[in-house]
């Protein structure tokens, strides 16, 4: 099975400059855990995940018990373009499924970017892989 027969296709995509508030509200709003980064012209620079945005979180609360570090670093958790990720994996529409998700363990990651020229046009997951489980046991039911 090809990454195109399972990704999802709507992918809401956010810009490094967003705050982490934004953030959370938009992955509330539309149930997701991670958006790819683009840049102006969409081009992918990054993935963000609340796995991130908690990170910050903890680090935003220690901030308020020392002054120092506060001062270090003044704001960065406070946005996407600190806390995302920005060397990211990323897959193609016709790469293998079975090996996206082989290497997804592997890597220990969720999702995975499928982009074209640069730009994502997709989105695998953890929740593709359970879709894709769900779908086979109803197969075998119904033979």
């Amino acid at each position: 099975m090809k990454v195109k027969e399972l990704m999802t296709k709507n992918v809401l995509s956010v810009k490094k400059n967003i705050s982490i508030r934004k953030l959370v509200k938009l992955l509330i709003e539309h149930s997701i855990t991670g958006a790819p980064v683009v840049d102006d012209d969409g081009m992918l620079i990054g993935i963000v995940s609340s796995k991130d945005v908690i990170q910050a979180i903890d680090h935003l609360i220690r901030v308020h018990i020392s002054i120092e570090e506060q001062q270090e670093n003044k704001g960065k958790y406070n946005w996407v373009d600190g806390i995302m990720t920005r060397k990211v994996i990323t897959v193609s529409e016709e790469d293998d499924i079975q090996d996206v998700f082989r290497m997804m363990i592997e890597r220990k990651i969720h999702r995975v970017p499928v982009v074209r020229d640069g730009k994502p046009v997709g989105i695998i997951s953890s929740q593709d892989a359970c879709r894709l489980v769900s779908g086979l046991d109803e197969l075998k039911l119904k033979k």
